[in-house]
């Protein structure tokens, strides 16, 4: 074959786009196995792949024909070829032959899709997803220009501004504020849906770099924030670099200050951030086959993947770090604010940390395999440890299973895993940790799109209780109450909802990816599902009432975090409720049926039924209106509503996500 002609050749008399990265890129089996129901009469039957490096081909007798793949390099040889070995395209190529436009089949379908890749389903959304298909409503996300950074929001409140009136440069809880208001208002919602993700992933809490620096919390998790959103559609090795090199997490996990060993006084580098990159950001604890399930030795044990050499041999890597102070502009302190007399500028919070190549450890470190030598340069050893790390097999299979736990359903099949794994490997393209080829994968995935999967036991997720939230945000607010809402009461810890955004209890998330509740039904089976492990009778009832209070009375907002009058005496903040306008329901305010109906779509994609349905609605209508007209009428319309809203999202129907 080597000296024969190789041309491509146009399919169908029709030349072929690259396939846009919202449209899944098959593999070589795929590719075939439509090759075959496509063009029968040239590739006949089914026929089994044969491996022959670096082809991977199906020979039909019948015909004399070949079809094969090498690389993502797409041949054709025999009659159907003219006896020339013919490159017919690549595998992405094809790609919208294979996976044609998916398209929802109704509104019902929609909503499940876009509860999955964002937090809401809107008119608008519901819109918008059937007239462009799941790739081209994808397609416009990952082009979507992104929403005010958090950073942007501090900035846009004055918050980076020391103030004689008022104190917000010192308020630590400016962070979860700035963590809602992005959920709440950023319009590019696939972003932020995944921000939240990889948040529960890349662990850094603000509960763990609580300081008297409070605008190191602020500042510092706001860009590391940024740092998510903005690495959210890139490269999974890039994110890993940025998230190594973020000053919070230094801070949260001891990278920041690290120094080399001292033989002089017994010192060692600390080796927290070894540990956890890869016990939770990377390979986990054991080894994993491509489908996420656990390898196993010839005497049927689990395979650790690393050992304690291997975490002291990383810990050298992570040696020598500090905040970059080199573009550093420090200001002074008014002595009538505080005592710190000088300050730092708010701008070494959102760059990534300077090595110092003195405090830096020269030692030979070995993990993994891998070998940095003696005497190698702080950069190029990072480099090998991050590359080491990021093209370890389990990566693809370790983050890809709890990407899919995040977004689609927490137990999810071997295979599903398999191949939202094979394209973090390959996007088709020849590049490795493509998030957006995971991204796609997963939400276009048969796994995630059969409705009649969906509708099996064991399928789907609890809604986590933030993610609840943030959907009454967006369907039943506008852009500008999004804006302004602001948890008051959800802000200081995690407590009320079980969750706030950036407050996990731990480096280990609010909850393990594989938790399994005791004395259930998946306890039997040992499913996990996650988010039980916050949901109890303490965290349940907050959300209860939280949920009324919310409803019925709106969000509490105040203009800033403390105020000062002249003497200096602290003043309460001037503070409203913002109400969420519930415009089309109340269309249907005097129509308990239709309007359950309608949050049945929004809030729940069609999964109540019909009988809970009726319940509601009969439960609604025992709180009677009054002629129309006036306070009382408005105020009543408003009970109906919010005792709508609240029962809905209160059903299990709801609560599991499908």
């Amino acid at each position: 074959l080597e000296g024969r002609s190789v041309r491509r050749l146009a399919v169908d008399n029709q030349t072929i786009d690259t396939a846009p990265r919202a449209v899944r890129v098959p593999d070589a089996t795929a590719l075939m196995d439509w090759a075959e129901r496509q063009y029968a009469a040239y590739f006949p039957a089914t026929q089994s792949n044969i491996v022959a490096s670096p082809y991977i081909y199906r020979h039909y007798p019948s015909t004399g024909n070949y079809l094969g793949v090498a690389g993502h390099d797409v041949y054709i040889l025999g009659a159907v070829s003219g006896g020339t070995l013919i490159m017919v395209g690549t595998l992405a190529d094809f790609a919208p032959h294979v996976f044609p436009a998916q398209v929802p089949g109704s509104d019902i379908d929609a909503a499940r899709f876009l509860h999955q890749a964002q937090f809401a389903s809107t008119d608008e959304d519901l819109v918008n997803v059937k007239a462009r298909g799941y790739g081209g409503w994808l397609h416009d996300q990952y082009t979507m220009a992104p929403g005010q950074s958090g950073v942007e929001w501090l900035d846009a409140g004055g918050f980076g501004t020391v103030d004689l009136e008022i104190r917000s440069f010192f308020e630590p809880r400016l962070a979860s504020r700035m963590a809602w208001s992005q959920l709440f208002s950023r319009r590019d919602r696939l972003r932020t849906r995944i921000g939240l993700a990889l948040s529960e992933y890349f662990v850094v809490s603000s509960m763990g770099v609580d300081s008297v620096d409070s605008w190191v919390v602020n500042y510092g998790m706001a860009a590391y924030w940024d740092l998510l959103t903005g690495h959210a559609f890139g490269n999974f090795r890039n994110l890993l670099e940025a998230v190594t090199l973020s000053p919070v997490m230094g801070r949260y996990l001891n990278t920041l200050k690290n120094l080399k060993e001292d033989p002089a006084t017994g010192r060692q580098p600390d080796e927290n951030y070894a540990r956890e990159v890869m016990q939770l950001f990377t390979i986990g604890l054991v080894e994993l086959n491509l489908d996420g399930t656990e390898k196993r030795d010839a005497a049927g044990k689990r395979i650790e993947t690393y050992s304690l050499s291997d975490v002291t041999g990383l810990a050298r890597v992570f040696t020598g770090y500090e905040m970059d102070y080199r573009q550093n502009r420090p200001f002074a302190v008014p002595l009538e604010i505080s005592s710190f007399g000088q300050l730092t500028d708010t701008k070494v919070c959102q760059l990534p940390m300077r090595l110092i190549a003195e405090n830096h450890s020269m030692l030979e470190a070995r993990f993994l395999g891998a070998t940095v030598p003696a005497n190698t340069d702080g950069g190029q050893a990072l480099k090998v440890a991050l590359d080491t790390l990021f093209n370890h097999a389990n990566v693809g299979p370790f983050f890809c299973k709890q990407m899919i736990q995040r977004l689609v359903t927490s137990n999810p099949a071997p295979a599903y895993v398999a191949r939202v794994a094979s394209a973090f490997n390959d996007n088709g393209y020849g590049v490795r940790g493509d998030l957006q080829a995971v991204f796609t994968a997963i939400l276009l995935d048969h796994d995630a799109r059969d409705a009649a999967l969906a509708a099996r036991s064991g399928f789907g997720k609890l809604r986590e209780p933030i993610v609840r939230i943030v959907q009454w945000a967006h369907t039943f607010g506008d852009e500008a109450t999004l804006k302004r809402w602001y948890l008051e009461g959800a802000v200081g810890d995690a407590t009320i909802l079980g969750q706030s955004p950036f407050r996990a209890p731990s480096v280990f998330n609010f909850f393990r990816p594989d938790f399994v509740p005791p004395a259930t039904e998946l306890a039997m089976s040992g499913a996990p599902a996650p988010e039980f492990q916050i949901a109890n009778e303490t965290t349940n009832a907050f959300y209860v009432n939280f949920l009324q209070d919310i409803a019925l009375w709106g969000v509490m907002v105040r203009q800033h975090e403390r105020a000062f009058n002249a003497a200096g005496e602290y003043a309460e903040p001037p503070m409203d409720f913002v109400v969420a306008p519930y415009r089309k329901e109340f269309e249907l305010i005097e129509n308990p049926a239709a309007l359950v109906a309608r949050l049945n779509l929004l809030l729940a994609a069609g999964r109540l039924s019909e009988d809970t349905e009726k319940m509601i609605a009969s439960a609604l209508g025992v709180i009677l209106l009054p002629a129309k007209g006036g306070e009382i009428y408005e105020r009543e319309c408003r009970k109906r509503m919010a005792a709508a809203v609240v029962t809905v999202m209160c059903t299990p129907e709801y609560l599991v996500q499908k």
